[in-house]
Protein backbone atom coordinates (compact mmCIF):
# COMPACT_ATOMS: atom_id res chain seq x y z
CA UNK A 1 0.00 0.00 0.00
CA UNK A 2 2.82 2.41 1.01
CA UNK A 3 4.74 1.45 -1.97
CA UNK A 4 1.53 2.68 -4.13
CA UNK A 5 1.35 5.91 -2.50
CA UNK A 6 5.01 6.61 -3.22
CA UNK A 7 4.40 5.42 -7.23
CA UNK A 8 1.63 7.22 -7.53
CA UNK A 9 2.85 10.48 -6.03
CA UNK A 10 6.12 10.06 -8.39
CA UNK A 11 3.97 9.65 -11.51
CA UNK A 12 1.97 13.14 -10.87
CA UNK A 13 5.07 14.87 -10.00
CA UNK A 14 6.47 13.61 -13.24
CA UNK A 15 3.37 14.39 -15.13
CA UNK A 16 3.23 17.91 -13.90
CA UNK A 17 7.06 19.02 -15.01
CA UNK A 18 6.40 18.57 -18.51
CA UNK A 19 5.30 21.55 -20.19
CA UNK A 20 4.98 21.99 -23.49
CA UNK A 21 7.72 24.90 -24.38
CA UNK A 22 6.84 28.16 -24.61
CA UNK A 23 5.95 29.89 -28.28
CA UNK A 24 7.95 32.61 -29.25
CA UNK A 25 8.27 34.50 -32.35
CA UNK A 26 11.91 34.10 -32.57
CA UNK A 27 11.92 30.11 -31.90
CA UNK A 28 9.12 29.57 -34.32
CA UNK A 29 11.03 31.67 -36.91
CA UNK A 30 14.21 29.60 -36.62
CA UNK A 31 12.31 26.29 -36.65
CA UNK A 32 10.45 26.38 -40.71
CA UNK A 33 8.62 22.71 -39.64
CA UNK A 34 7.06 23.63 -36.44
CA UNK A 35 5.97 27.12 -38.02
CA UNK A 36 4.46 25.28 -40.91
CA UNK A 37 3.06 22.81 -38.77
CA UNK A 38 1.32 25.28 -36.34
CA UNK A 39 0.20 28.18 -39.49
CA UNK A 40 -1.59 24.81 -40.73
CA UNK A 41 -3.57 23.80 -37.88
CA UNK A 42 -4.40 28.09 -37.71
CA UNK A 43 -5.45 27.59 -41.31
CA UNK A 44 -8.14 24.54 -40.81
CA UNK A 45 -9.40 24.81 -37.14
CA UNK A 46 -8.69 27.88 -36.28
CA UNK A 47 -11.83 28.40 -34.87
CA UNK A 48 -10.43 25.54 -31.94
CA UNK A 49 -7.18 27.58 -31.90
CA UNK A 50 -6.39 30.11 -29.28
CA UNK A 51 -5.76 33.51 -31.18
CA UNK A 52 -2.79 34.33 -29.09
CA UNK A 53 -1.24 31.25 -31.02
CA UNK A 54 -2.27 32.14 -34.19
CA UNK A 55 -0.81 35.48 -33.89
CA UNK A 56 2.26 34.21 -32.45
CA UNK A 57 2.60 32.14 -35.87
CA UNK A 58 1.41 34.90 -38.10
CA UNK A 59 4.08 37.01 -37.04
CA UNK A 60 6.78 34.42 -36.71
CA UNK A 61 6.07 33.67 -40.58
CA UNK A 62 6.44 37.62 -41.42
CA UNK A 63 9.77 37.59 -39.70
CA UNK A 64 11.14 34.91 -41.23
CA UNK A 65 9.85 36.69 -44.78
CA UNK A 66 11.68 40.17 -43.50
CA UNK A 67 15.00 38.40 -42.09
CA UNK A 68 15.12 36.19 -45.51
CA UNK A 69 15.23 32.49 -43.62
CA UNK A 70 13.06 31.42 -46.38
CA UNK A 71 14.61 28.84 -48.44
CA UNK A 72 14.94 29.21 -52.29
CA UNK A 73 11.42 27.86 -53.45
CA UNK A 74 9.70 29.24 -50.09
CA UNK A 75 7.62 31.84 -51.16
CA UNK A 76 6.70 31.15 -54.93
CA UNK A 77 3.49 32.76 -55.46
CA UNK A 78 2.37 36.60 -54.21
CA UNK A 79 -0.29 34.84 -52.28
CA UNK A 80 2.12 33.09 -50.10
CA UNK A 81 3.86 36.36 -48.88
CA UNK A 82 3.11 37.17 -45.64
CA UNK A 83 0.80 40.55 -45.37
CA UNK A 84 2.93 44.21 -44.80
CA UNK A 85 2.54 45.18 -41.12
CA UNK A 86 0.40 48.32 -41.09
CA UNK A 87 3.54 50.18 -39.38
CA UNK A 88 4.92 50.30 -42.64
CA UNK A 89 2.59 52.77 -44.10
CA UNK A 90 2.82 56.01 -43.37
CA UNK A 91 -0.09 58.30 -42.81
CA UNK A 92 -1.97 60.45 -45.94
CA UNK A 93 -0.59 64.05 -44.59
CA UNK A 94 2.99 62.60 -44.43
CA UNK A 95 2.74 61.79 -48.09
CA UNK A 96 4.80 64.03 -50.69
Amino acid sequence: MRCALVLSIIAVLTACGRREPVLTVDALAHDPQRLYALRQRCAVAQAHMDSATCRVVDAAYARRFFLGLGGAGEYQTLAELPPIPASFEAPQGDRP
